[in-house]
């Protein structure tokens, strides 16, 4: 799949809206507000999903350790991002 034009601002948008919702998660101090972010936060990760054409997972019973690991894996990417690009601005 090549990504030019309105695909690559798209993409961008889509981006920065994930992470967003991550910045406001992290911040957020109530667990109720945390849990609707951070639902948010899997339902944008789905829709970058289909606009790159990959795989969405589907949901299984029992799955709350898995969404944990997922969670964790999102947050520690997140982090090597923000590190990187810090990095290269500073």
């Amino acid at each position: 799949m090549i990504i030019v034009g309105d695909q690559m601002m798209l993409l961008g948008a889509r981006i920065a809206e994930i992470e967003a919702l991550y910045a406001c998660a992290l911040e957020e101090t109530d667990p109720r507000a945390e849990r609707r972010l951070l639902a948010e936060l899997a339902e944008a990760g789905v829709r970058l999903a289909k606009e790159t054409g990959a795989a969405v997972p589907r949901p299984r019973e029992g799955g709350r350790p898995r969404l944990r690991r997922r969670i964790v894996r999102t947050q520690r990417t997140a982090d090597w991002i923000i590190a990187r690009t810090t990095r290269r601005t500073g």
